[in-house]
């Protein structure tokens, strides 16, 4: 549940526990994604693997379904290419995101990225399976997550890691079944 934005998919998070870890796969992730789709998605999910990876996200960032489509809001994020009507994607987008953004200050938006993260972690904890979380934005939760520090060296301009710091990502969560 970590995409590597601006990465070749060959240098992701998930391909690197593919193809050095030896892992099956099920790669969910995509550009942008909200905690709210990465909550609903493991949920989906949680039965069929026994080991975890997610990368909890910004709390800024929200997802809906809109006409069956994925769409993220965030400061920023023109990614939404879909097959909607320009007008109507456009008109979803101000709606939304003034919405959002108006009626839902920071900290609702920090409180309800924490709910979801310890709702999923101790669902996963429950159900004994492997978890490996870590965010990059500090929380407030019960369950214990990780927060990796990666140099700024192994970073794009962008603060999106390169392929040596998704490398370091990498051992650091293979590292911490090790540790624990």
């Amino acid at each position: 549940m970590t995409y590597g934005h601006d990465l070749p998919r060959d240098q992701s998070l998930g391909h690197l526990f593919r193809e050095d870890g030896g892992y099956e796969v099920l790669d969910m992730s995509r550009p942008g994604k909200s905690n709210m789709a990465i909550a609903v998605d493991t949920y989906k999910n949680y039965r069929d693997y026994d080991v975890f990876v997610i990368g909890w996200t910004y709390s800024s960032r929200f997802g809906i379904k809109y006409q069956g489509q994925d769409m993220v809001f965030f400061a920023g994020f023109q990614e939404n290419q879909r097959d909607l009507e320009p007008h109507t994607l456009d008109q979803a987008f101000i709606n939304v995101y003034k919405f959002f953004y108006t009626v839902f200050e920071s900290p609702f938006c920090d409180d309800l990225s924490d709910m979801m993260i310890d709702g999923i972690v101790s669902l996963l904890e429950k159900e004994n399976k492997d978890v490996r979380a870590f965010s990059w934005e500090p929380r407030k939760i019960i369950n214990k997550i990780h927060y990796p520090y990666i140099a700024p060296d192994l970073r794009f301009d962008d603060g999106h890691l390169n392929a040596n710091g998704t490398k370091e990502l990498y051992q650091f969560l293979q590292n911490l079944s090790d540790d624990e």
